[in-house]
């Protein structure tokens, strides 16, 4: 099995080395290539990939962007990356990442034995000690995430997933309508359709976390924002009132974090980690409110039918018995 690592990047010069040097140290015994999608940086990220080629085996860079076009994000840079690959598997990588040394072989022989597949993140190396997570080891550390809710499905972060070449043939491309949230819509439209998601314990990824406030903020409010559209486009089930619901979560968001940003202020223990983990949150709340002010997207029919079934599957298990 041939596997084509698909490494997206727009302006990653500050990182790009970083993965690249823990790539040019992976080794797979049935070939593979690396793809590097270059999404219109104007950083020399290019260049910092091309001075990897005699250490690659297979290097190839890909343009994503057309001069004087919108620029569309990582989603489509995963569709180009793809549309340029040779392999019979596809492993997916970030920019702003590092993935651990035995990586490649821990997902190939993963992808062996499985169509689809997720490697652990680890939130700590990259991270200064304050972005360690405020509750164990974070996300998609020893388990794979699975919303409190329809349609009962279990995602995976894009930058840590595989999938061989039959999965993306019957599935399609990643949705480039949702730039945020598109690697749990592909992980929700594979198992859909029959493919599961197994998470490779021996295979990790480094996560670097996003450091600064108005950037978590930013980040939690675009993926808020979408997770709203997705579950939109599932033809999730809504309560009464969706919005305002929303706008009371904010406003009890807002509240809750009076008292954290006095213990950041005043340099208390665990201040400044969990205005961090706040203003993400905080975000995340916002972007749900403004997910609602747009016209709803529209349902996905051919898909509907099968979430909606595995809603009610999902639902039946949470259940408590009565026996």
């Amino acid at each position: 099995m041939k596997l084509s690592v698909i490494l997206p990047c727009y302006n990653g010069a500050a990182t790009l080395a970083v993965q690249m040097e823990a790539l040019a140290a992976q080794a797979w015994p049935g070939g593979w290539e690396l793809i590097v999608v270059d999404n219109g940086s104007t950083d020399g990220s290019a260049a910092i990939a091309e001075a990897f080629r005699d250490r690659v085996p297979d290097l190839r860079i890909v343009q994503a962007h057309a001069p004087g076009t919108p620029r569309l994000g990582v989603p489509h840079s995963y569709n180009t990356g793809i549309a340029a690959a040779t392999g019979d598997a596809f492993v997916f990588c970030e920019a702003d990442d590092e993935v651990a040394a035995g990586w490649l072989q821990a997902m190939g022989e993963a992808l062996a034995r499985h169509d689809f597949v997720a490697a652990r993140l680890d939130h700590r190396k990259l991270n200064p000690e304050w972005l360690h997570p405020v509750h164990g080891e974070g996300y998609q550390s020893e388990h794979l995430s699975r919303l409190p809710g329809y349609p009962y499905l279990a995602h995976a972060s894009g930058c840590a997933i595989g999938l061989r070449r039959a999965v993306w043939e019957r599935v399609g491309a990643f949705e480039v309508a949702l730039p945020c949230v598109h690697d749990t819509d592909y992980c929700w439209r594979a198992q859909l359709q029959g493919f599961a998601l197994h998470l490779e314990k021996a295979a990790l990824v480094h996560y670097r976390e996003k450091q600064s406030l108005p950037a978590r903020l930013r980040q939690g409010r675009n993926w808020g924002r979408d997770y709203v559209r997705l579950l939109q486009r599932y033809g999730a089930p809504t309560r009464s009132l969706p919005r305002l619901r929303r706008l009371v979560w904010v406003l009890r968001c807002l509240s809750a974090g009076v008292p954290v940003g006095l213990r950041a202020g005043l340099g208390l223990a665990d201040g400044r980690r969990r205005l961090a983990d706040w203003v993400w949150n905080f975000g995340w709340a916002w972007g749900e409110v403004l997910g609602t002010l747009g016209p709803p997207e529209p349902v996905r029919s051919e898909l509907l039918a099968l979430a909606l079934a595995r809603s009610t599957e999902g639902a039946q298990a949470a259940r408590p018995s009565t026996s």
